[in-house]
C-alpha cells in the first residue's frame, strides 16, 4: 500500500537530507506518485498514461513546425481546446489555426464517440464544416505528419485497442514499459508498439506499422527532458512525428498550457466551426 506524500517524507527524515530533499520536491511538484508495479498488466500501464491527461479540461497555444524532403520549413500555429465530459468520461477536442494566413479560422474538431469518434473541419476555401469520413482520417491534417487518426491518438481519444505487454525497455537510458496495441479493422496501421517512461507514464517513442510492414512507417518521439509536470500531471511540451516513408516530419511544441479551465461547452460543435467562416470574412475586410 503506497504511503501519503507526508508519511514518506516524515519516514524520509530517517534516511538522511537528501531522502528528505527529494521527497520534499515531489510533493512540492504535486505530481502523483502512480508509478506501475512491474508486475503491471497493459492495462495497468494505459490507465497510467490517461491519468496524465487533465480531470476537467486545457487549453493550449502550440506550434507545428513541418520539415518536408528537400529539408524547408512551414510553421502552423494554433490554440487547441480539450475538455472532458463529466458525464460520459468522454473528451472533446478543437484546434483553431491563426497562422499562416491561409490557414487562419481553419479548424478541427474531434468528439469522442463509441465505438468511432466523430470528426469534423473547417476549412476557409470551402466555406462549409465537413465530416471526416473514414476514408480521410488517415490523410495528412493541415498538410501536417499527422493524420486525423493521429491527431485523435495524441489526444487520448483511442484507447479501445487490445493491447499487450511485451519485455521492458530502455529509452536514452532510461527504463520504458513495452506494450503493442492492434487498431480495429479500418486503421490504416496494423501494429502499434510504445515504450512508456516507467516514471511519468509518458510515452517516449511511439511507432506505427502498416499492415504487413517490419519497419514503422511513422515514429513519434517525446524528449523526457521537456515533460513538465502541471497539476499532478506528467505533460510533454515538445513532440515530433517523422514519416519515415516520406521523410517530412512535424515538430509540435506547447508554447503555452492551462489546466482545468472553464471552457464554453458550445466551442465543441459544428456551429463553432460554421463560426469560423464569420471570422475569414472579418480578416478579408481588414
Amino acid at each position: 500500500m503506497r504511503q501519503p506524500s507526508s508519511l514518506r517524507c516524515l519516514v524520509a527524515i530517517t534516511f538522511g537530507p537528501a531522502a528528505l530533499a527529494s521527497c520534499l520536491a515531489s510533493a512540492a511538484l504535486g505530481v502523483a506518485e502512480r508509478k506501475p508495479a512491474s508486475d503491471s498488466t497493459a492495462e495497468d500501464i494505459n490507465a497510467c498514461v490517461r491519468q496524465n491527461f487533465p480531470d476537467a479540461s486545457m487549453v493550449q497555444s502550440v506550434s507545428m513546425v513541418m520539415t518536408d524532403s528537400q529539408g524547408s520549413e512551414r510553421k502552423l500555429e494554433a490554440e487547441m481546446f480539450w475538455e472532458k465530459d463529466p458525464a460520459t468520461e468522454l473528451s472533446h477536442v478543437l484546434l483553431s489555426f491563426e497562422n499562416p494566413p491561409e490557414l487562419r479560422c481553419a479548424a478541427v474538431l474531434v468528439r469522442e464517440k463509441k465505438p468511432e469518434n466523430d470528426m469534423f473541419m473547417f476549412v476557409p476555401e470551402l466555406g462549409k464544416v465537413r465530416r471526416i469520413t473514414n476514408r480521410m482520417v488517415s490523410g495528412n491534417m493541415m498538410g501536417t505528419t499527422f493524420s486525423y487518426d493521429d491527431f485523435s491518438r495524441l489526444q487520448g481519444m483511442i484507447s479501445n485497442l487490445e493491447t499487450e505487454r511485451l519485455a521492458d525497455d530502455q529509452v536514452s537510458g532510461h527504463p520504458v514499459f513495452v506494450t503493442q496495441s492492434r487498431p480495429t479493422p479500418g486503421s490504416e496501421y496494423d501494429s502499434i508498439r510504445s515504450l512508456i517512461d516507467q516514471e511519468t507514464c509518458v510515452p517516449l517513442r511511439v511507432e506505427f506499422y502498416p499492415q504487413g510492414a517490419e519497419k514503422p512507417a511513422k515514429v513519434l518521439t517525446v524528449d523526457r527532458a521537456k515533460v513538465s509536470a502541471k497539476k499532478s500531471h506528467w505533460i510533454p511540451r515538445e513532440i515530433q512525428l517523422e514519416d519515415l516513408a516520406g521523410s517530412t516530419s512535424t515538430r509540435l511544441v506547447v508554447e503555452k498550457l492551462e489546466i482545468n479551465v472553464p471552457i464554453d461547452r458550445k466551442r465543441f460543435s459544428e456551429t463553432e466551426l460554421l463560426r469560423r467562416g464569420r471570422c475569414r470574412a472579418a480578416m478579408s475586410m481588414n
